[in-house]
Parts: C-alpha cells; structure tokens; sequence
C-alpha cells in the first residue's frame, strides 16, 4: 500500500460545486484496495508518483466503492483508469452537494442544483443520455425516485430524450447519506465484463475477482494452476495479464471443459491456454511433484454448486493434491464458502500456511479469499 489513505474525501466532494479533481470506482465489496493498489500503479506508469493520490475506500461504509483524489484529472489520468482491471464502473464526479440528515426535502434539492449546475456533457443539445442512481442510507424514497425527478429536470433543461438501453452520455446522482454527488460514468459496459465469453454457467466469477485472485498468487512468470477452471475466467484472465505464465487448466465437468474451450477459444488463447478434463484426484499422477509456482482456483462452495458434499473430505484431497504439486513457497489461492473447513482439512498434514483470508461478495454471496502458503520440508519438521 503505498497511496495516502483517507477519510473524508465523500464529505470534500459535496462540499466543492465545482468540477471536481477525482475518480469514483465500483468494485466488489471487499476488493476496494486492490482497486486502489492497481490504479497506483497505473498512475505511476504515466509518471504520477503515488504520493500525489489520496483514497478513501467504501466511503461512509459503502462497501465496493473507492474514491480517488488527484491534483488534476486529465485525459491520460481517465485513460489509465479505463485500462483498470479490478473495477466494474469508473465516474468522474462533477459537484457534490449536501442533502437533509432525515431526507426530507431532498428531491426538490438534487432537482435544484441539477438546474444550477447542469451538465456541461449535455450542453451541446443532441444525442440522449440516462440516470444512474446508487443510494445508501436511509432515506424516505428510493434510488428510482431520484433517477425520475433528475431525469425530468435534465429533460426540462435541455430537451434531449431519455435512453434507458444505450445512452450517449449517463448521468449518475448518487446519494451517500447525507450528500449527493453529480458525475459522469464513463463506463458504459461493465470493465469487468469481458468480451469472450460464449459459457456462462451459475457460480462463475467476473473477470475482475479473477484478476485480484491472481494478484494475490505474486506471480507474473511461471507455472499456474485452475484445476475447477469452469468457464476459464482465471486461466484467460492469467493470459491476458501474464504474458510470460505458463497455464494449465482442468475441471471435473465434461460440460465445463467443453465451455472452457469454446471461451478460450473465443479470447484467441488457444496457443497459452489447454483445458483438460480431470478431477483433482487425478492430478498428482498426471503432473510431476512440485511442478507448479501456483494454483488459483474457485471450487464449488457449496451454495449454486456442489450441494450435498462432504466439504471437509473434499478439501482434504484438494489440499493433499494441491501440496504435492506446488514448489515449496507456493501460494495456493482459492474462494471457499464453509468457514472452518479449511483449517480443519489442513490440520492433519499442515502442509500449508494461511497466509491471508478475506470476505469478497460475488454474484450476491460472501465466500472467503484463502492465500494458503505451500510449507517446505524444512517447516514442517520444526
């Protein structure tokens, strides 16, 4: 972590009318600093120096939600966060106000200052535009409240027609408690909804959880692992970003593979990427011992998947598997629903040291991100 955390920037935001100098971004709640960490990174690489931004991440507890606060915001600034793996939606706030502590009265104000302050994006009189609305709070109305007493004052302004599927231009007023902020998303399509897709079975992940999985296995060269690869989110995620790994895919399902395929396939991986049906037990006689520098993966949890299963005796083999193929030093990074089971699974060997867990909601449930250390032989007879 080497950006300046924050709090108050939400409250600096609505206090300033004029356009301001920031970049809201939408994630999964619980990946908010991996948001912030690669944005970093992306700013340094068009030679913004860290100390120059400011975070605040799930600003007033609005989990998935990071704000970022720069001397300026330009062009490139706007570019670089476009390119952002980690993220759903970008916005440029524009002005901020501050609302009733019990909401009355509020839609009349947001209806004012949208007439104050109008949009600059709509000045030029054409082409459509739309309201996106996220409230958190309570407030005595609704988010679609808001979105038609904004969307007819913008219509009473300016006179443009109003486009629910493919606006030109979409107009967020969000309301965060006591203050609503203005801005333009400049997403149009979710930046975590990846092109390739041709299979999309129920429990897959998005691209943008794939992506902070693997930066959570360190790893931009070597040998990689997705033995429950389903529809292959991780392994085209991993080719995508890691021109120099070397991946190797694999699932129990017939179906699943097929679907892999025909995804990698369609990401034009077919030369970085072989998707080969096997269980897991299979897998220590098919690869050599500790041939792999890591194994990320999203085994089924046990919710939208893999009901009915003997959880522990399932993790003890993909435990028993997973230790015979990483390299000591190994991360072995999974999503795991049964809290618990994982410890107690790995209690009998100790071949692995947890090394970090963490909540992460996906597709409106909460698993567990495990990093899991692979333990050399020299620590497991201390």
């Amino acid at each position: 972590m080497t950006w300046r955390a924050r709090t108050g920037l939400l409250e600096r935001l609505a206090s300033h009318p004029d356009a301001c100098e920031a970049l809201w971004f939408t994630t999964n709640p619980g990946l908010e600093d991996v948001v912030a960490d690669e944005f970093c990174e992306r700013l340094a690489a068009i030679g913004i120096p860290a100390a120059d931004l400011e975070v605040e991440l799930k600003p007033l507890g609005f989990s998935g939600n990071i704000i970022t606060w720069l001397p300026r915001v330009g062009t490139d600034i706007e570019a670089a966060a476009l390119r952002l793996r980690s993220v759903h939606h970008v916005v440029r706030p524009m002005y901020g106000f501050d609302l009733s502590p019990n909401g009355e009265g509020d839609l009349d104000r947001i209806a004012a200052q949208l007439t104050l302050h109008g949009v600059p994006a709509l000045e030029a009189g054409d082409g459509s535009f739309r309201i996106t609305t996220r409230r958190s709070g309570n407030h005595p109305y609704g988010s679609m409240d808001v979105q038609q007493r904004a969307g007819a004052t913008l219509v009473a302004r300016y006179g443009l027609a109003v486009d629910l599927d493919e606006p030109d231009c979409e107009v967020r007023v969000d309301v965060i408690g006591a203050q609503c902020l203005v801005g333009i998303q400049l997403t149009g399509e979710s930046l975590s909804r990846r092109k390739q897709r041709c299979f999309n079975p129920h429990g897959a992940i998005k691209s943008n959880v794939a992506y902070a999985m693997l930066r959570f296995a360190r790893l931009s060269c070597g040998r990689i692992l997705d033995p429950f690869c389903g529809s292959a989110t991780i392994p085209i995620e991993a080719a995508q970003v890691f021109p120099d790994l070397e991946i190797v895919a694999s699932d129990y399902s017939a179906r699943a593979v097929d679907g892999a395929r025909l995804n990698v396939t369609a990401a034009g991986l077919d030369q970085r990427i072989d998707v080969q049906h096997l269980d897991v037990a299979d897998l220590a006689g098919i690869h050599s011992e500790a041939s792999f520098d890591a194994i990320v993966t999203n085994p089924p949890f046990g919710v939208r998947l893999g009901r009915g299963m003997d959880f522990l005796a399932f993790y003890s083999r993909v435990l028993d598997a997973a230790s015979h193929l990483l390299k000591p030093g190994g991360l072995l990074v999974f999503l795991a629903w049964k809290r618990g089971v994982i410890d107690r699974a790995n209690h009998p060997h100790d071949h692995f040291r947890r090394n970090h867990v963490r909540v992460v909601e996906t597709g409106g449930i909460f698993p567990r991100v495990y990093v899991m250390e692979r333990r050399s032989v020299v620590d497991l007879t201390l």
